[in-house]
Parts: C-alpha cells; sequence; structure tokens
C-alpha cells in the first residue's frame, strides 16, 4: 500500500525530562515541521524546550491523570490531521491507547526501557507493566529502543512483524559545546585539581545510582581529589540526597537537578569522564552525546549499553550492580590518561559514525507507513465480520 507522507503526533506525559523526551525533541528536529508534532503536559521540561525550538507543540493538560486527555487528543488529531500517534511513556500509552481507538489512527508505543525494571519492580514499575499489557493489543506497532528491549517484548507474546528496533541517536556537535572546566570547580565547590566523573539520567532505581555513591566511597581514600556530579531529576532525589549523607560524601557528590540538555553538555565535557551505573536501560542518549564529546566511559553492561560500546575498546564495562568492579573502573580511568584517553577516541569515532540522526529519522518514517498499514488491515478484518 502506498501511503502519502505520514503526520506523526508524539505523546510525551512526562514531568521529568530524560533520554525518551531527548529521543522526541530529536525526532521532532528531524522531522519536516508538518510531519510531526508533540503533545505535553503544561509545565513540563519538554514543553519548555519544545517553545525554545519553536517546535509545533500542544499542551494537553496540567497533570498525566487528567482523565480528559483522550478526548482532547481526538479533538487534536481531528484537526490537525494526524494519521499516527506515537506514545513515549506508559502513562502516554493508555490515553495514546483511548485516543487511536476513538480516533481510527495508528498507534505506536515507543519503549526507551522496560519499566517493569526501571522502577526496580516496585509498585510504579507494577503498575506501568499492567497498563502495558492491558493496552497492548491496540498498538500498531512497538519502537523498540535495543535489543533487549526487543527481546522482552517477543517473550510478552508481541508478534516480530509488530516491532521495529530503531535505536537512539546522537544529535549535538561536539565542537558547539563549551568546556569550561574553572567555571564547574567554583560553581560546585570542587578543588581545581579534582578528577570529576558525571552521571547523567533521570533518578529512578534502574540507573544504578545507588551503587555509584558506594563506589564513590570505595575510592574516597585511594582518590582524594575523586568527585562525581549527578545530573537530572526524578523521585529519588531525597533517598539519595539522604545516602550522601550517610556516606560521607557531602563534598565529593554533587545532585545537580534537572539541567537543559545544552548546560548538561557542557558540565559532562567539563569533566574527566563519564559514569553510567545503570541496572536496566535501553539505548541510553546520554552515553551517546558522552562518547561523541569523547569522554573515557566507565558502564555497566545493562541493556543496549554493550551494543554501542564495547569492553576495553571504547569504554571500561562492568556487570550490573557490582559496585567493587564499578570503584575499579573508575579508578583505573582516574590513574591512566592515557587508556583514558584511548578509549574516549575510540568510542567518539564509533558513535559518531553509527549513531546519526539521519538514519533514525528515516526508520521511523518508514515504521509509521507500518503503524498505518497494520491499522488499516485492522479495520479491514472488522469491517468484514
Amino acid at each position: 500500500m502506498d501511503l502519502e507522507p505520514t503526520r506523526a503526533l508524539l505523546i510525551d506525559l512526562s514531568r521529568h525530562f530524560g533520554g525518551a523526551s531527548k529521543r522526541a525533541l530529536a525526532l521532532l528536529g528531524g522531522l519536516s515541521g508538518e510531519q510531526g508534532a508533540l503533545a505535553v503536559l503544561q509545565g513540563s521540561p519538554i514543553s519548555r524546550l519544545a517553545a525554545d525550538h519553536q517546535y509545533d507543540c500542544h499542551v494537553i493538560a496540567r497533570h498525566k491523570l487528567d482523565v480528559r486527555i483522550p478526548k482532547k487528543l481526538g479533538h487534536l488529531i481531528q484537526r490537525h490531521r494526524f494519521q499516527v500517534i506515537d506514545t513515549q511513556n506508559p502513562q502516554s500509552q493508555l490515553w495514546g491507547c483511548l485516543a487511536a481507538a476513538r480516533s481510527g489512527v495508528a498507534l505506536v508505543s515507543t519503549l526507551n526501557s522496560w519499566y517493569f525494571d526501571e522502577h526496580g519492580g516496585n509498585w510504579k514499575g507494577r503498575l506501568y507493566q499492567t497498563l502495558q499489557q492491558i493496552t497492548n493489543p491496540g498498538v500498531d506497532l512497538f519502537i523498540a529502543v535495543s535489543g533487549e528491549i526487543r527481546e522482552r517484548l517477543l517473550s510478552s507474546g508481541i508478534d516480530e512483524e509488530r516491532i521495529a528496533l530503531i535505536p537512539n541517536a546522537v544529535t549535538l556537535e561536539p565542537s558547539s559545546i563549551a568546556r569550561d572546566r574553572p567555571t564547574l570547580c567554583r560553581e560546585f565547590d570542587f578543588p581545581p585539581d579534582a578528577q570529576v566523573c558525571c552521571a547523567v539520567g533521570r533518578l529512578v532505581e534502574a540507573k544504578g545510582y545507588a551503587n555509584l555513591l558506594a563506589a564513590m566511597a570505595r575510592i574516597a581514600e585511594s582518590h582524594p581529589r575523586s568527585r562525581c556530579l549527578i545530573i537530572g531529576d526524578g523521585g529519588l532525589y531525597q533517598t539519595l540526597a539522604r545516602r550522601i549523607r550517610q556516606l560521607g560524601l557531602q563534598q565529593r557528590v554533587r545532585l545537580t537537578g534537572f539541567q537543559p540538555p545544552d548546560r548538561t553538555a557542557s558540565l559532562l565535557k567539563s569533566s574527566d569522564l563519564f559514569v553510567m551505573p545503570s541496572i536496566s536501560e535501553g539505548t541510553p542518549v546520554a552515553l551517546l552525546e558522552a562518547a561523541a564529546l569523547g569522554k573515557p566511559i566507565a558502564a555497566s553492561r545493562a541493556g543496549g549499553i554493550g551494543s554501542i560500546v564495547r569492553h576495553d575498546e571504547h569504554a571500561l564495562l562492568v556487570a550490573p550492580g557490582d559496585e567493587a568492579a564499578l570503584a575499579g573502573a573508575l579508578a583505573t580511568l582516574f590513574d591512566h590518561p592515557d587508556l583514558a584517553h584511548r578509549l574516549g577516541s575510540t568510542a567518539q569515532t564509533h558513535v559518531l559514525s553509527h549513531f546519526g540522526l539521519a538514519s533514525q529519522v528515516e526508520t521511523t518514517r518508514k515504521a509509521y507507513q507500518r503503524a498505518r498499514c497494520h491499522a488499516e488491515r485492522r479495520r479491514t478484518s472488522r469491517n468484514r465480520r
């Protein structure tokens, strides 16, 4: 079936800015203005950034639990003639499923992580898993950002023809990012000769920040100049702040809260290395950006991380949850600048060559076409009954 270019509405109802929001903004930047738009919550970080970029952005609610969202989405779809809804998180999938059923458009669910694992199997993770199971039959196509997520979908009974594997892409231009080490040290009260590692991501269980704090405590004595920035916001902020105090790391670790993308990239470039201690991951945008900036990387092998970088070629990789191994990787990169430089350089070349935005946008366009074909087949099948 030949279809005209697809008009897609991306739905991101998150209050916190993370890889899913960054992916959505990147896609909007890659799609032509007539082919992509965004539905968001009022006052969310992604709504402000979309406005800054002058993207086609529609505020549909103040809160993601507003039961009027499906009706508002339906009006938006009808008014702007969208043919595809692309949901970026579980709550978006729920409301998007209802809106798609009401409007007759194709429904795409982009899975940036496996949400049960992301929340450590707690009540929120179980709730999101239940929402997915309830709404999955209404999804025309799933976009998995990593091979691990694709395998999880297959094992949960989703047909292969309803899954597209489309990793995240790196969009920043390394030469455009300012490095300002003196300002970083002054702002966060670090000594000028500090050895700074930087972590970026939402403050959720899946990111493994408790293990990072334990690793920092392990190297505190042997590496007195070691310091750490954790950039991001989320529900674990107070828990992590309390753990920092318990471990006596108040002078070594800083929780910066949410930072705009340009500011995050500048802080990352001004640091000595990047660390990602995740327990569960998709294709992390923060890792791609760190590699694009040439930062030495210490990370776990969780999720799609191993499909982006290889151990001892692009990064030092450790088992998820192994705080001793993570501490060892940090110490090795701090102690061996030649090794750190080699890993950062090879990672940069690799990521800039293989994870470009143009490829992601083109494969996403094709995925939208597949979703529309599946939706049309479903409508034809229903009409024949």
